[in-house]
């Protein structure tokens, strides 16, 4: 076998060569539209600028932008980037290195799609006036405000919670929880190019029987497993490798506020991204908008349902929450390996230090489909092949003990016990059951000694 490397992974990787493949659909048609959402919102954004330096700048962007469009149309090679960004020269490295006279059908999914976010980041480092500007910012809050009526279900429930709590009632909760943070990642903006509001409601919908019905679509579930970890965790750590800012995220601190409250978590962590990526994903700067939208009365579309009692319960909330970060309970980072275009089989060699932050925490949860992808180097395994074995020796043996919650939303997928692809294709295509986020997985891993894996 030969050496495994970004460009050649454990199975063949997933290019846009293969026509029968996500990254085929996603390179000729969600890339063109994501694109030319930016194009509008750089435009929009325009249309609000009077300097006249900041106008020119703008002017630039969309040329830069409908470039890198044309660039894709005409599966040009990737090209080295430009910029003056602290991470140019490890991207530029991972080009000439792993990637070199690659294209964007030929090169891998994985470090393409990465690349396609970081080369839209170049097109806005490079200016002066528009360096903060995030041009996903408008799509994540108003995604975020379509999601009010889950918002105060959720603000209610938590509300009525009082500490401490039995562990059968801990237990109850947690099943609910993780399946809502699970769940919550069905929205994601990148894919979201033909969904309409009602079906974004219904992915994001909280009613128990809604849930049970999810849960038979979790097609590998450890989530029982994963409660036998956290009820032994005491004043722990626990990280969070985030994906999707808005409900997902909210959910993600109504998780975090769960495990702090119970006292399971004296400290956790959220990591962030670096940069504008994948359309919705948090970066450190959409935590406080995330908050100022909980304190605004005004930002909800207003419902005669909805009681004094209901905003109240959201803005105690998301004061707490504040107040966590306040005096450290709950950190907000980020790291620039979460913005390269290489698998979490790299994270130790790529970011040694990083690495070694997050072995100290006692539980790692990975959000989304990208982290997975990412964690099993999004190749195609053997759907047979086990969790341990897909994300590679350091991550498996070396590192801490880690789950994903993941709608499926890509084609890899690893974990399967024998018969059940056979099953679950009796009533779902591969395509509906592996990328459009109506199947789920949940994955576990302890660290184990070298030779169970």
């Amino acid at each position: 076998m030969s050496l495994i490397a970004p460009n050649n992974p454990p199975f063949p990787a997933y290019r846009a060569t293969d026509k029968e493949c996500f990254a085929y659909d996603s390179t000729i048609r969600r890339w063109p539209i994501i694109l030319d959402s930016v194009i509008s919102d750089v435009e929009q954004t325009l249309v609000e600028e009077t300097n006249e330096a900041s106008q020119e700048e703008g002017r630039v962007i969309l040329k830069a932008v409908r470039i890198l469009k044309e660039e894709i149309a005409a599966d040009k090679p990737l090209r080295l980037l430009n910029d003056s960004e602290d991470d140019v020269d490890t991207w530029n490295g991972h080009i000439q290195k792993y990637f070199p006279d690659v294209t964007w059908f030929t090169g891998t999914w994985l470090f393409n799609e990465c690349y396609l976010y970081r080369r839209l980041r170049e097109c806005i480092s490079m200016t002066t006036h528009w360096r903060d500007y995030d041009p996903f910012e408008r799509q994540k809050i108003q995604t975020f405000r379509g999601s009010h009526a889950s918002v105060f279900e959720l603000a209610r429930k938590m509300s009525a919670m009082t500490y401490p709590m039995t562990e059968e009632q801990l237990e109850i909760i947690y099943d609910e929880l993780v399946q809502v943070c699970l769940w919550g990642n069905a929205t994601d903006l990148s894919l979201l190019t033909n969904m309409t509001e009602e079906d974004i409601k219904r992915l994001q919908a909280i009613e128990k029987e809604h849930m049970a019905a999810q849960k038979k679509l979790i097609v590998v579930d450890d989530i029982d497993v994963v409660w036998g970890k956290i009820k032994t965790l005491q004043n722990s750590r626990v990280d969070f490798i985030l994906d999707n800012s808005g409900f997902e995220v909210f959910v993600d601190f109504v998780f975090a506020d769960w495990l702090l409250q119970s006292k399971k978590a004296s400290k956790v962590v959220f990591n962030c991204k670096t940069i504008p990526w994948f359309v919705s994903d948090v970066m450190p700067k959409d935590v406080p908008i995330l908050f100022d939208c909980c304190f605004d009365r005004d930002f909800f579309p207003q419902k005669e349902e909805r009681s004094e009692e209901d905003f109240v319960a959201l803005k105690i909330m998301a004061q707490r929450w504040k107040d966590y970060i306040a005096n450290g309970q709950l950190i907000i980072q980020a790291h620039s390996f979460w913005c390269n275009g290489l698998s979490y089989w790299y994270l130790k060699s790529e970011a040694p230090d990083l690495f070694e932050d997050l072995k100290k925490s006692n539980l790692v949860i990975f959000k989304g489909d990208l982290n997975f992808r990412k964690l099993v180097f999004d190749c195609e395994w053997p759907v047979t092949t086990s969790f341990r074995k897909a994300i590679g020796e350091d991550m498996a043996e070396k590192f801490t003990s880690i789950v994903t919650l993941r709608t499926n939303k890509a084609d890899t997928i690893v974990g399967l016990k024998e018969g059940k692809q056979e099953e679950i294709e009796k009533v779902a295509t591969p395509y509906e059951w592996r990328c459009t986020g109506k199947y789920a997985v949940v994955q576990y891993n302890e660290p184990q000694q070298k030779g169970q894996m």
